[in-house]
């Protein structure tokens, strides 16, 4: 028996994606003992924010609980291009969750803290001065006197439409499982700027700078959930998801170790999954997380350089 036997079920009800015929599996005792038949059930795919929740991952549940409560939408395959995203204050409310997912949880995670350490030391880059300049160009300066740039009210959806001037990425393959991991796995951490324009004469030079006097740095979390593309997205249980460590165990001993470990409902789950019970359901709506914004005080002058 290998990952492969997983077949459909014809069992009526949307839910019941998975199904594995009776098999016979052998006990581990080392004395000769009779085979013992386990009935292996289906594994709704439903269930697996509730096996989410028994282990923890709260935030990560709610996410897929979303996900499975609103109306059935694919995520447009160009709202992943850099070149095409959508202009965040387009974003229907069905489109993007601003609640569920907050940097004060992120924060908990240390790959969330390199990032955002990451992410302040990027202000001055070439491309966060050119979006820098692009930005106040938009409110209006034209170099002359002093300007505003954004405000400490924002969310993370208005800071991403009015003062983001940078992003790093963060979350990898091999990061624990964990609640991040289930919730994000990959991820984009931004980050904006809230101060004031202004110019200065070089008393030495005389030469005209172009500077930014930036008051705070906000960062927050852009991600898109959404089940496009080929994905595999862990081996279920009706409590848990098999480790790293057990899931290899059942690749290489044909699924003998998964019954061992729970016999019942239990399924590989793949990204195509959520899409079959969309399109049998028509629930299953996907979204863009943006979570709050987390503040830090800053104080430094940024050189904007050449204004063209």
């Amino acid at each position: 028996m290998s990952l492969n036997d997983f077949q459909r079920t014809n069992a009526a009800g949307p839910d019941a994606l998975y199904q594995l015929p009776q098999a016979n599996s052998h006990t581990y005792s080392p004395t000769d003992t009779p085979a013992k038949k386990v009935v292996v059930q289906s594994l709704a795919l439903s269930r697996l924010p509730g096996a989410m929740r028994s282990m923890g991952w709260h935030t990560a549940a709610a996410l897929m609980q979303r996900w499975f409560d609103s109306p059935a939408w694919a995520m447009p395959e160009a709202w992943k291009d850099s070149s095409t995203l959508p202009n965040p204050l387009s974003l229907k409310p069905a489109e993007c969750d601003q609640s569920i997912v907050t940097m004060e949880w992120a924060m908990g995670f240390e790959r969330c803290r390199e990032a955002v350490e990451v992410a302040e030391s990027l202000l001055t880059t070439p491309n966060a001065l050119i979006r820098l300049q692009k930005l106040l160009k938009s409110v209006g300066w034209n170099g002359e006197g002093t300007k505003a740039l954004g405000s400490y009210s924002m969310s993370a959806l208005q800071m991403d439409a009015f003062s983001q001037i940078n992003f790093v990425k963060f979350g990898e393959v091999w990061n624990s499982l964990d609640d991040m991991y289930g919730a994000l796995g990959k991820a984009i951490l931004k980050v904006g700027v809230v101060g004031e324009a202004f110019t200065e004469i070089n008393p030495v030079t005389k030469q005209l700078h172009y500077l930014f006097h930036v008051e705070k740095v906000g960062f927050y979390i852009r991600d898109n959930y959404d089940f496009n593309g080929l994905q595999y997205l862990g081996t279920w249980t009706e409590d848990r998801v098999l480790t790293k460590a057990e899931t290899a165990f059942t690749l290489s001993l044909h699924g003998q170790v998964v019954l061992r470990l729970k016999e019942g409902p239990f399924a590989a789950v793949t990204n195509g999954d959520f899409r079959d019970y969309r399109e049998k359901t028509g629930k299953g709506g996907d979204f863009i997380i943006y979570s709050d914004v987390l503040w830090r005080k800053s104080g430094q002058v940024i050189d904007l350089g050449e204004w063209v």
